[in-house]
Order: C-alpha cells, then structure tokens, then sequence
C-alpha cells in the first residue's frame, strides 16, 4: 500500500472518530432539551390545572403524579393525573387527556424532527469532517513526497547553493533556488530572512545610539580633563568648573549605561517581575509624596480615595511611575500642574500621570517608545533626557501583560494612563519545594 493511500485511510479514521464525536454530543444535547422541555410543560401544567380547581395555592400542600401503568409506555402521557390538596385540605385532582395527547404528539414530532437531523448528521458529518482534513492531509502527502521522492541530490545541492549565496545583512537578499517545487521551502526562509534582517538593523540602531549618547559625555569629561591639566592648578575657578562638569556628566553617564543594562537584561529575559497583590492608589501616592518634597516648585495634585488592587511588581511598577512623572516634570513649566490618580477604568485597574505641558505632536506619537527618540528635538540631554525613559516604562507594563492610553494635544498636556489587566498569583511553594 503506497504512503499516500495509507495517509487516506488515516485521515477517514479520524473524520469518522470526530463524525462519532459530533453525532453523540448532539444527542446528548437533543436529550438534556428534551428533558428540560418536558420538565417546565409539566411544571407549567400542574400549575395552570391547581390554579384553576383552587383559588390559593398552599406551599407546603401534598402533590403526587400518577398515570395508567397497565397501558404501552408510549401511551401513558394522556392518562397522567396530578393529585393535591387545596387550602381547605380537600383532596382535588386534575386531569387534561386532550392537552396531554397533543402534548403527546407534539413530542412525537419533536422526536422524529430530531432523529433525521442526527440521520442527516451522521451520513454528511463524516464528508465535512474529511473535507476539512484535507489541507492537512495534503500537507502530511506533500511532506512524505518530498522526502521519499522529490528531495534528490540535485535538489539539495541547489539549496545548499542558494543559501551559501544569501546573507541576513542585505535587505534585499532573497533565497531563490529556481526550482518550483522548493518555493514553499523558499518563502519561509525568505521570511525568517526579513525578520533576521529587522532584527539586525534594529540591532544596529540601537548600538549607534548608544555609542552616540557616550561619545558627548566622554568628549566634555576629556575636554575638561584637558583643561584642568593646563590651567586647574592655578586657577579655582577653572578647577570647580571642571570638576562640577566632569562630575555632572559621570552622574549622566552612570544613569545611561544603568538604563543600558536594564534593557539589556530584559531583553534577554533576566528582569522577570515578581508579582504580588499591590494597592495601586497607595503606591502611586508614595511617588506623589517623593516628587511633591523634590520638586516643591511644581504644583502637584493626586486622586485616589478608594484602594485599587491588581498584581504585579512594586518596584518595576513604581519605576514606570516615576519614569513617566519625571517625563512631565520635562516637558512642563514651573506654574504648571501635574497629576497623578489611581482608579478602576472600564474594570481595569490604571493608574494615571496628566500634565498641561507642550504636549507630544501627532507624527511623534508612533515613535514615543522608541530607543532614543525625543519628540522636543530642540531639548538638550540635560533639559530632556536621553530617550530611554518611556522605553522601558513600556517594557515594565508590557511584562505586566497591560498597555498605555495615550492623550495629548500639543500646548494643551498629556496623560498617560498605564491599564493593568488583573494576573493570577503564583502558588505559593511548599515547604519542601522551598528546601
């Protein structure tokens, strides 16, 4: 027996295995209907028939159910007879052979109804079934084809070739064999190409950033280096220069390359958040009280009355706070107002960071979280940092699985709304786990 009619008897297998799967599951379903269906008409019918023998309807009165059990059971339903006693202990007894016999008939029609939609289920179930397996059957055919027959020296050869020939470093190089029955193989190689090369050039970017963002502060700290081994001796003025300069731009350089390896580290998956249960108002309020004591020139304001709890990492949380707080102090003057609010947002737990400074233009609101972008070109390191703050503020709440809602007009304000969806806990270790 060939592969491919091996591969077609394994493929009628299954579709009669799922045929059989849907078949029982409808029946199933037909039957608790059914069941339900004749539990609330029956319900329904004692109801109507107590109302209608007895104006009161007492709770805890006794009620029983009886029928003819001499008769077949399929004609046993008109003979049904409910039984109780009224307010005034009488007993009463209610019986309906002609609502009972079109009931009866009625749930003959329902059944047969049912019975040929299982029929028709049954016999056109397995060619649905068989119908969708057939791309995977195809592929499964296609596979074994290529690796019993197709897949020669030739063949091979012609691939090694082409990939000996491509290179992850050229945008444009693409993997070309030539050869029609390799150009599946062809596109998913081409596209891991394309993804390779993105990654490469992003790469690349980021290293010519960050070698930019080092060459000014090394440059200013040997220029003053220079200057002191010239004049700093003698002159007071020149040595505290130097040194306030060479210390400021150490300080720069320390917080750069601290930024550097936070990125890199998670990057490589080495700053996992320890998730725990957090109030969010409570942790955005110490960040309002550290900014209102640092910068008492700001006018701050904070809103959140009520505990707002979510999971996540203090500490990776209250960075991204303070990351996109020390952003507002950036872009607004000294009489402007910031705000920071913890809430619950369309059932979501946020929290909130709301300037009314210059605002961020709309071609720049693609780009915000991109290494290295400052949307105020005309802002210095000193005045706007050095692009890496709302970078990793989108890492920390990407780890927390949440998202921004951004808002800004330019010279109206911003506000950054951090949503952070609720995640399980971890279990708490035994034990012997923790040993």
């Amino acid at each position: 027996m060939s592969s491919q009619k091996v591969q077609s008897v394994k493929t009628r297998s299954i579709a009669n295995r799922i045929n059989r799967v849907w078949f029982f599951r409808t029946l199933r379903n037909f039957l608790l209907i059914d069941i339900l269906l004749a539990v609330c008409l029956l319900i329904l019918w004692c109801y109507m028939g107590e109302s209608a023998v007895s104006a009161d309807i007492t709770r805890h009165a006794s009620r029983s159910l009886s029928w003819d059990t001499s008769l077949p059971l399929f004609q046993r339903l008109p003979t049904l007879t409910y039984t109780f006693l009224d307010s005034d202990s009488i007993l009463q007894t209610v019986q309906n052979t002609a609502f009972l016999t079109a009931l009866q008939y009625c749930f003959l029609a329902l059944f047969s109804a049912e019975g040929l939609v299982l029929l028709f289920q049954y016999f056109s179930g397995k060619r649905t079934a068989q119908r969708l397996l057939w791309p995977l059957e195809k592929m499964a055919i296609t596979t074994q084809q290529l690796t019993n027959e197709k897949l020669d020296p030739q063949m091979l050869h012609q691939l090694e070739d082409a990939l000996a020939t491509t290179s992850p470093l050229s945008p444009n190089d693409k993997l070309r064999t030539g050869n029609k029955e390799l150009q599946g193989l062809e596109k998913a190689i081409n596209d891991l190409l394309t993804r390779m090369h993105n990654a490469y050039r992003e790469q690349n970017r980021f290293v010519s950033d960050a070698s930019h963002e080092l060459r000014t502060p090394i440059a200013v700290i040997q220029g003053y280096a220079d200057m002191l081994s010239r004049w700093g001796k003698e002159d007071k003025t020149v040595l505290d220069e130097g040194i306030t300069a060479i210390k400021s731009e150490a300080e720069h350089m320390n917080r750069l390359v601290e930024q550097l390896l936070f990125l890199a580290r998670g990057d490589s998956g080495k700053n996992q958040p320890v998730l725990s249960r957090i109030d969010l108002t409570a942790l955005i309020k110490e960040v309002y009280e550290e900014y209102q004591m640092i910068t008492p020139e700001r006018r701050w304001r904070f809103v959140g009355d009520m505990p707002v709890f979510t999971s996540g990492d203090p500490g990776l949380i209250k960075q991204a706070a303070r990351i996109l707080t020390d952003n507002a102090i950036k872009y607004t003057g000294k009489d402007d107002s910031i705000t920071l609010s913890a809430k619950v947002k369309d059932g979501v737990p946020c929290f909130e960071v709301q300037d009314n400074g210059i605002g961020i233009k709309q071609e720049d609101m693609a780009h915000i979280f991109d290494r290295f972008f400052r949307s105020d070109t005309s802002r210095t390191r000193a005045t706007g940092g050095n692009g890496l703050g709302l970078s990793i503020a989108k890492w920390i709440v990407d780890r927390h699985k949440g998202y921004f809602d951004i808002v800004s007009r330019e010279d109206f304000g911003t506000r950054f709304t951090v949503m952070l969806p609720e995640q399980p806990l971890p279990e708490p270790s035994s034990p012997q786990e923790s040993k």
